[in-house]
């Protein structure tokens, strides 16, 4: 009972001279607790101080999920005989000036650390108003200098808060060492990758060792100018994705010219995923198939696949050349097997293909260092970690149905992605509304 008291109200039992409870009419509990009176002095005059009443207090202490809780706090009230000052007692269930409980206020700040949490959900769970939550978000959160990583990760993802730019990107800097956030800028423009390299210390920028970008030249331009020291490599992913595209729309033509409800037309509309995708087991129980009216496995319907036409073989086998060569390449064979893929994919001669070869051929360089392994991990150097979290920044946008608040929103981020950023609770309540004007000053 001590450590449930403890735990619940952040005092000691020793500490409680009155302490009851009661339900009302639709369940919810009122707490109600009263201190002991302890040996206080005068703020002013240094005076002993003597009783002078109670007053209550109501304090938000939401710490049950299924039940709302009230918690009713006869403060002790002194008076100084010297001086007629008058002062309470130190409040031990929240800050001063606050009528939300210490506990409740930490929860907060915890669920504000969940991504998955819009604002309005946090609200709801703690039984406190939206604004309170924005405000103890924009007045606890302490961002500190955040230096830039050895393996650095740029990307982007679309946000309408990106539009105050003239643009459709916001810029993702990451630690790809710790999957850690470092800083989200307004836009992917040069002007502001420039305006935040040029204020971090030079120092920090030359220990910069690994630079992973997508195909966007200006991060690769930005790289060479700021990042002196750095190799850059392209995320492998976004390579495979393009070559995923190109072959889907060689699969697409080649299905446009068979006659509709053809067999052929069938196995490339339904099927296509064989091609496209390894993550099916081919050897699987044979089953019905009610268009051919045999029991066929994956496997056979794959073969079948590769016979409707010999430039879609020759576009799978290439396709999953590269693939390979992505996967199981070292850094030291990568340059010998990309000038091979280089030359194979020209001689084919597929018209879909050609915007993968020139990808090849112009981020060469680029794609033989993503197979360069950090020192830190031994993993390739990659944006998985970064794509990964902008999965869970773009659900937090979505669940918010929009965020416009550009700094507010960069703020909770790096709060959610970095174990470097902390809270810190203070008597202090700031917004960060768009005039950045100081709401209230508690003293």
């Amino acid at each position: 009972m001590k450590n449930l008291i403890k735990d619940m109200f952040n005092v000691n039992e020793k500490d409680i001279e009155e302490f009851c409870s009661k339900n009302d009419d639709k369940g919810n509990i009122e707490i109600i607790i009263r201190l002991k009176r302890q040996t206080v002095y005068c703020e002013r005059c240094g005076n002993k101080l003597v009783s002078n009443g109670i007053i209550a207090k109501n304090v938000k202490h939401k710490i049950l999920t299924d039940r709302k809780l009230k918690l009713l706090y006869k403060a002790n009230r002194y008076k100084c005989k010297l001086c007629g000052y008058s002062q309470m007692e130190k409040n031990p269930f929240a800050l001063r000036g606050f009528s939300t409980s210490i506990l409740v206020m930490n929860q907060v700040m915890t669920d504000l650390h969940n991504p998955r949490y819009n604002y309005t959900m946090i609200a709801q769970k703690n039984d406190i108003s939206v604004n309170e939550v924005i405000l103890y978000s924009d007045s606890f959160i302490v961002i500190p200098h955040i230096a830039l990583p050895i393996n650095l990760g740029i990307d982007e993802f679309s946000s309408n808060m990106a539009k105050r730019r003239n643009a459709s990107y916001l810029g993702v800097l990451t630690d790809n060492d710790r999957f850690a956030l470092v800083d989200i800028l307004p836009s992917r423009n040069k002007s502001d990758l420039n305006t935040f390299f040029s204020n971090c210390p030079k120092e920090e920028r030359n220990a910069v060792k690994y630079v992973t970008i997508d195909m966007w030249k200006p991060y690769e331009e930005m790289a060479h100018k700021w990042l002196k020291n750095a190799i850059v490599a392209i995320d492998p992913f976004h390579v495979v994705e393009h070559l995923t595209k190109d072959f889907s729309n060689i699969r697409i033509r080649i299905m446009k010219r068979c006659i509709y409800g053809s067999n052929a037309y069938y196995l490339l509309k339904t099927w296509h995923k064989l091609l496209e995708s390894d993550k099916y087991y081919l050897d699987n129980e044979p089953r019905y198939n009610s268009v051919f009216k045999c029991k066929l496995n994956y496997r056979d319907l794959k073969k079948m696949l590769l016979e409707i036409d010999e430039e879609l073989t020759k576009a799978y086998d290439l396709k999953e050349a590269y693939r390979d060569f992505n996967l199981h390449c070292s850094y030291e064979k990568a340059e010998e097997e990309l000038n091979n893929l280089i030359y194979n994919f020209a001689k084919a001669n597929i018209r879909e293909y050609d915007e993968f070869l020139q990808i090849l051929i112009n981020w060469k360089k680029q794609i033989i260092n993503s197979f360069i392994r950090s020192k830190e991990t031994g993993q390739r150097l990659s944006n998985a970690k970064a794509e990964a979290m902008n999965n869970s920044i773009e659900i937090n946008i979505h669940i918010s149905n929009g965020l416009t608040n550009f700094p507010r929103f960069r703020k909770r981020m790096i709060y959610c992605f970095n174990d470097r950023v902390f809270y810190s609770l203070t008597s202090k309540l700031t917004s960060m509304k768009r005039d950045f004007k100081k709401i209230r000053n508690k003293t």
